[in-house]
């Protein structure tokens, strides 16, 4: 695990080593143990170095080919790189190292950058051919590892984080206001976007290919949902329980320390008990809040003791004020996922006994575990089943009033809003629940000078376009195809590589290895989802392994008690900064709406996810914008 940067210029001015080292000094918590940098013609390659497989210098990158026209820098582990190396060793290839960088290295020499499609890892990396004068960015299939580009002034510039990017610039970027936009809507910058202008990532599953006269994005994998296998349930219970022990056992491989993230949910907790078949005892790491009803450390402590694992836990009661600069640093972009924070402290947790931890993300997104997927099929067979008229007429109507009634049933008043507000609508607005700003709420926030420059654009376009682009064969399935294109690597993805590297700790997740993605997607839907119920075939595996109480109680998240830490600790720093002149002074927001959204939440409605997307938004623009706030800086500070 590491952090990589470089730049690719066309014309014939040198790579500027000042600020490819900069970039590299950016990003020293990526990899704080060794350093590395390489430049020639056209190219400069820099590297910072966590060592996990082959611990050799002889290891260390930027690495070369034999005849140095071959260079990689290279961020990930590639978990199957033992099998690749045999195949290339079969060919008559000789390795200098025993790790998975110059399997990638003798791999292209071999098959060329189509080498991507043989590894199965999370990984991002770059790589020159000096021959073809051509650099290749590349990410893994669902995005686990990050890479920022931009592509200007005669030359390419790319790192792992996008904060290290800019020190690579030869100036700061302007703000993307589409970026913004859709940040304000997501709680992150999804796709292919960055908060800065022409600054992008790099897809999943994708190549980017750089030459001295342009640029190519090719796409190499994209998981299916169109072909389905006819399993009986015990077949494909069977054929999930070999394929996940067998994407554990490749996660483990290590030549350090490899310990578990455990939340007491049946994603990590079936994650442990497949270590737990391959060696014991695992070590696992749990963090928890003294708010009890977030609190999942009793279901933690109940899977650790049916388990027998070396377990550590630790209850945040984080100094609030203090964390948010030091997590808006490392993010370097606004996002607002707020279980950022209690991320963050279980990586520094893990981190003070292994460098490695798996977790159980791909759990939800797999095997169907989110909300959204009872109200997207109970939508569906209601406009299959209703006639048009009846719902708009009659229904409708009866929802709307239903949900006003105080004493309403919870199940019913649900169901009634899902029918009377999303039952006529598209699917797509069916699964994606905005957690932001959207609609009329949006238009009452913005400022008519920023709708303007905005010139109508709509940040559900991206889902909806993403929907419309899948090859599921119901709505439900192309809402999986949809999340796992949008909303895992945009959001979930960056949530975990952030928090983990930021400690120096690499996290991998078994549940995302493709190959298990690929066969969820062949399930008919009655396996994954059968009777309502969500995760029904990840269950029937988990049950043979984990406490029952485990498998099928509720399903709780890892979100702290964010709206009351926002009218207790931070109360004071969010009213100081989202009622400054400075904050009206960027012409972005109405003040009155804004203050109206922090009077709201103070006398009893919940804005928490809202105040606290403006809150790490300001708090972006103090740090990188204007550049008077420092990542050890408190909000305490702040006037």
């Amino acid at each position: 695990m590491c952090g990589i940067a470089g730049i690719f210029s066309r014309g014939d001015v040198p790579v500027p080593l000042r600020r490819l080292l900069a970039m590299r000094d950016d990003q020293v918590h990526r990899g704080p143990e060794a350093v590395g940098e390489r430049c020639g013609p056209h190219i400069g390659l820099a590297f910072n170095r966590l060592a996990i497989i082959d611990l050799s210098p002889q290891a260390n990158q930027p690495m070369a080919s034999e005849d140095d026209t071959v260079w990689i820098v290279f961020n990930g582990e590639i978990y199957n790189f033992r099998q690749v190396r045999r195949d290339l060793q079969s060919r008559g290839y000789r390795f200098r190292t025993q790790g998975d960088t110059e399997v990638i290295l003798q791999g292209y020499r071999q098959w060329g950058i189509d080498v991507a499609t043989r590894l199965n890892g999370m990984f991002a990396f770059a790589l020159w051919d000096a021959s073809k004068e051509t650099l290749y960015l590349v990410r893994d299939r669902v995005g686990k590892k990050p890479l920022f580009y931009r592509d200007a002034e005669g030359e390419v510039v790319f790192a792992s984080e996008v904060r290290a990017l800019v020190k690579g610039l030869r100036g700061i970027p302007p703000l993307s206001l589409s970026a913004l936009d859709a940040y304000l809507s997501y709680l992150c910058v999804p796709g292919e976007m960055s908060i800065y202008e022409g600054v992008r990532k790099v897809p999943p599953a994708s190549i980017v290919s750089c030459t001295r006269n342009g640029l190519r994005v090719d796409r190499y994998w994209r998981l299916s949902f169109r072909n389905k296998v006819k399993y009986t349930e015990q077949e494909a219970i069977e054929q999930l329980d070999e394929l996940l022990e067998d994407a554990t056992r490749l996660c483990m491989t290590a030549d350090v320390p490899v310990g578990a993230f455990l939340s007491g949910g049946v994603d990590s907790s079936t994650v442990v008990a497949m270590m737990n078949r391959i060696t014991q005892p695992v070590r696992t790491f749990s963090v928890g809040f003294a708010d009890e009803i977030v609190d999942e450390l009793p279901h933690a402590r109940a899977v650790s003791a049916a388990l027998r694992t070396r377990h550590v836990e630790m209850i945040v009661e984080p100094d609030a004020a203090a964390i948010l600069p030091r997590l808006v640093w490392h993010y370097g972009e606004p996002f607002a996922d707020s279980p950022a924070v209690p991320t963050y402290y279980l990586a520094q947790v893990a981190r003070e006994d292994v460098k490695v931890a798996l977790n159980g993300d791909g759990g939800d997104e797999g095997f169907v575990g989110y909300p959204w997927n009872r109200a997207i099929q109970i939508a569906e067979a209601y406009r299959r089943l209703v006639p048009r008229a009846i719902r708009r007429r009659i229904l409708a109507p009866i929802g709307s009033v239903m949900q006003k009634l105080p004493r309403a049933p919870r199940p019913a008043a649900a169901l009634a809003r899902l029918l009377g507000e999303w039952g006529d609508r598209s699917p797509a607005d069916v699964f994606w629940i905005w957690p932001g700003f959207g609609g009329e709420e949006r238009d009452r926030l913005y400022l008519p000078s920023l709708l303007a420059k905005l010139d109508g654009s709509d940040p559900s376009s991206y889902c909806h376009a993403a929907f419309e682009a899948g090859d599921g064969t119901n709505d439900l399935d192309r809402g999986l195809q949809v999340i796992i294109e949008t909303y895992l690597p945009d959001d979930i993805l960056v949530k975990i590589d952030i928090a983990s590297m930021a400690n120096s700790l690499e996290a991998r997740s078994p549940l995302l290895d493709h190959r298990v993605l690929e066969f969820t997607a062949s399930l008919p839907t009655s396996l994954k989802f059968k009777a309502y119920r969500t995760k029904h075939i990840l269950k029937k595996v988990a049950a043979r392994l984990v406490p029952p109480s485990t498998v099928y109680r509720p399903k709780q998240g890892f979100a702290p008690p964010l709206a009351t830490w926002l009218r207790g600790p931070l109360k004071r720093p969010l009213e100081v900064l989202l009622r400054h002149p400075r904050f009206d002074k960027r012409g972005l927001f109405s003040p009155e709406a804004v203050r109206s959204c922090i009077d709201s939440h103070m006398a009893g409605e919940d804005h928490a996810e809202k105040l606290w997307a403006l809150l790490w938004l300001e708090l972006w623009f103090r740090m990188f914008v204007d550049g008077d706030l420092g990542k050890q800086d408190s909000l305490r500070q702040i006037d």
